[in-house]
């Protein structure tokens, strides 16, 4: 047996049994690795300000959230913010990004979300064939391995995880849309595990099932890939057979920004969903975290500002669905912000969730 199915086998017995805890978020700072030519953004100039006498001098324009914020970079960190966001927007009846690369191939986890919300089982298993084919084609074959003996611990530290995931089962009628979503469950962890295994600085120290570093705190903690909050408002029961399907591999199903004995109490995550303002005074997590990689002015206004500031993010175009590197959105930052009052923050709630 490979060495690494068995330290991964092992964990995962300790964690059915009790030992270890969920994934939780990490406040270090996030290490991002810039492409080597990362494109600038396509943003028209602003007119030239009207003149106007000394005594009323021309304020510049605020700058918008797409003059603010660099196109994310082709890596696997982006990569991952990007299909975060996605699933937010499929999740919100947004529209999504057309897909051109294979990058955003994985993307399409969101469009199974999209398709299974809608009814369509057979349309989101079809689209998940193609993630997965996607998945299968980003582990190291055996020609690889032979010419880049480093491809052989990425090549096992994969595959032993995803031997360990069931195997998804297709149903047909009205059971047909729950198994799809079922499915997506064990795909986001595939898709997930891709995508760690091209951002993390060793392998052999990160243990995918309970998601965290073995030497110690990292920026890398919790990292994996998220339902929207706001679909435990409606996918109560979806979740949790989801949940009992994959056990502890399932880490917290839903984004929800809640303390981690609650992350998988689906009846206290749906009176979230429902009650945004009520879950963040009761059931939220308070622990300041610092914006991640590819934080938006939203973000950042959320994560410490005032009300008036959150307002003028959106006003500049500002996606409240759009995750930074850490899969968290200005929703989540919001909880930790001690600067509102309670009437200010029901209001950021309210533009926010």
């Amino acid at each position: 047996m490979r060495p690494w199915a068995v330290r991964i086998g092992v964990v995962l017995l300790l964690a059915i049994a009790g030992v270890g805890g969920g994934w939780l978020l990490s406040s270090k700072p996030e290490p991002v690795v810039p492409p080597a030519s990362a494109p600038a953004a396509d943003v028209e100039a602003p007119p030239a300000a009207v003149e106007l006498p000394p005594s009323e001098p021309a304020e510049a324009p605020p700058p918008t959230e797409e003059a603010s914020v660099s196109p994310l970079p082709h890596t696997p960190q982006a990569a991952f913010a990007r299909i975060q966001t996605e699933l937010n927007h499929a999740a919100a009846g947004r529209d999504l990004t057309s897909v051109d690369s294979d990058s955003d191939r994985l993307g399409l986890v969101a469009e199974a979300l999209r398709l299974i919300l809608s009814g369509d089982g057979v349309g989101a298993n079809r689209t998940l064939d193609t993630v997965e084919a996607t998945i299968a084609a980003r582990i190291p074959s055996e020609a690889k391995m032979e010419t880049d003996p480093a491809q052989v611990e990425r090549q096992e530290w994969l595959v032993s995880y995803f031997e360990l995931l069931p195997a998804p089962r297709r149903k047909s009628g009205d059971a047909a849309v729950t198994a799809a979503f079922v499915r997506l469950t064990l795909v986001l962890r595939k898709v997930d595990a891709v995508l760690l295994a091209g951002m993390l600085p060793r392998l052999s120290d990160y243990d995918l099932v309970a998601r965290r570093a073995m030497s110690g705190p990292s920026a890398f903690d919790g990292r994996g890939l998220k339902l929207p909050c706001r679909l435990a408002a409606t996918q109560r029961s979806r979740l949790e057979i989801a949940a009992r399907t994959l056990r502890q591999l399932a880490g917290p199903l839903t984004d929800c920004p809640v303390v981690a004995a609650r992350a998988t109490d689906f009846a206290a995550l749906e009176r979230f969903a429902r009650d945004p303002v009520q879950g963040l005074a009761t059931m939220a997590s308070h622990k300041p975290v610092r914006p991640g990689a590819f934080a938006t002015p939203l973000i950042k206004a959320a994560a410490s500002g005032s009300l008036a500031e959150i307002e003028a993010a959106l006003q500049g175009g500002g996606d409240p669905l759009r995750a930074d590197g850490r899969g968290l959105t200005a929703f989540h930052y919001l909880a930790a912000n001690r600067t509102l009052s309670a009437a200010d923050r029901a209001r950021a709630v309210a533009l926010l969730f």
